[in-house]
C-alpha cells in the first residue's frame, strides 16, 4: 500500500519572511554588480575629469601641487577609451628659431604663421604650438623603464591652458630629421640659429597616434633635478604616445656632444590620478 505524502500548509508569515529574503538577495545581487562596474575600465569618449583650464605658476593650489610631471605609466592600470581627440594639425615650420636653452637642451620656437597654423584640439578647444623641445633621458617611463630621449611639444590655448604631447625615443635605426636638428643646433649656450629652412613636424610624431596616454600633470622645465620638490606650473594635460621614435647611438652622441648633462625630472608620485589610454578610434 503507498504510504501518501503529507502537504504542510505554509502560514502567511512563513510567505512573508520568504518574500522579504528574495527582495534581499536581488538587492545584493544588484550591489555586487554595481561595485564590479563603479571604476570603468573602458570609457566611449575623451574623460570629462582631465578638465583643460589656464595654467597657475604661482601660489599653487593643492590640485596642481599634487599633480606634477612626469610619472610612470603602467599600462595595465590604465583605464581605456576611444576618442579622435586630439586632433593634430601639425605641417611644416621655418626653422627660424632653433635655440640652446640654457645648455640644458634644444628648443625649436614656433611662432608668427607656424604659431597659427600648428595647432591641436581637444573637445574642440584649439592648442597652437609654442615650442618643441628635448629630454635625455626620456622623462616619463613605461613600467619603470626609461627611454632614451623624450620629445616634447607644447601646445597653448588662447586662455593659457598647456598641452603637451610626448613622443618617446629609443635606440634603434637612424633618424634623418632628428639629425637634421642637431646639426642646426647652436654649441654656445643661449644662442639661436636661423637656417630658415622648412621642417615637417609629422616626420617626429609616431605612425600610430590615436594609441597614447592621458592624465593630468604639470611642465616639466626648467630642470629641478632628480631630488628636487619643488612646485611646477599646472595643471598641463598630457598625452604620451604608446608608440616610439628611435634614433642611433651615433645621433644620439652628437647630441650630447653639445648637452652633456641629462635634463629630465625625477617621477612624481600619481597621489591618486587616474592614467587613462586611448585604445584607438
Amino acid at each position: 500500500m503507498k504510504k501518501e505524502k503529507k502537504i504542510v500548509p505554509v502560514s502567511k508569515s512563513g510567505i512573508k519572511k520568504f518574500g522579504i529574503l528574495l527582495c534581499l538577495c536581488q538587492l545584493l545581487f544588484l550591489a555586487s554588480c554595481q561595485s564590479d562596474y563603479s571604476e570603468p575600465h573602458e570609457l566611449s569618449s575623451y574623460p570629462s575629469d582631465i578638465i583643460s583650464t589656464p595654467i597657475v605658476t604661482s601660489n599653487f593650489p593643492a590640485s596642481v601641487a599634487e599633480s606634477q610631471t612626469p610619472i610612470n605609466i603602467e599600462p595595465s592600470k590604465t583605464i581605456g577609451f576611444h576618442s579622435a581627440d586630439p586632433a593634430i594639425h601639425y605641417g611644416t615650420v621655418t626653422l627660424s628659431s632653433v635655440a640652446n636653452n640654457a645648455g640644458e637642451n634644444l628648443r625649436v620656437n614656433v611662432s608668427g604663421t607656424d604659431n597659427v597654423n600648428n595647432y591641436i584640439t581637444v573637445g574642440g578647444k584649439k592648442y597652437n604650438l609654442v615650442n618643441f623641445h628635448f629630454h635625455y633621458s626620456s622623462e616619463h617611463t613605461m613600467d619603470g623603464k626609461y627611454s632614451t630621449m623624450e620629445i616634447h611639444f607644447v601646445n597653448v590655448a588662447a586662455d593659457n591652458s598647456y598641452a603637451v604631447l610626448g613622443v618617446l625615443v629609443d635606440l634603434g635605426n637612424g633618424n634623418s630629421s632628428l639629425q637634421n636638428l642637431f646639426s642646426q643646433s647652436p654649441t654656445t649656450s643661449n644662442t639661436i640659429n636661423s637656417p630658415n629652412t622648412t621642417f615637417d613636424l609629422s616626420s617626429l610624431l609616431p605612425g600610430n597616434t590615436r594609441e597614447y596616454f592621458t592624465y593630468n600633470g604639470s611642465l616639466t622645465t626648467p630642470n629641478f633635478g632628480a631630488s628636487s620638490s619643488i612646485t611646477n606650473g599646472g595643471p598641463v594635460t598630457w598625452f604620451v604616445f604608446k608608440n616610439k621614435q628611435q634614433l642611433s647611438t651615433s645621433q644620439f652622441d652628437s647630441y650630447k656632444a653639445i648637452y652633456s648633462a641629462p635634463n629630465f625630472r625625477a617621477i612624481q608620485p600619481l597621489n591618486g590620478r587616474k592614467v587613462y589610454m586611448n585604445v584607438g578610434y
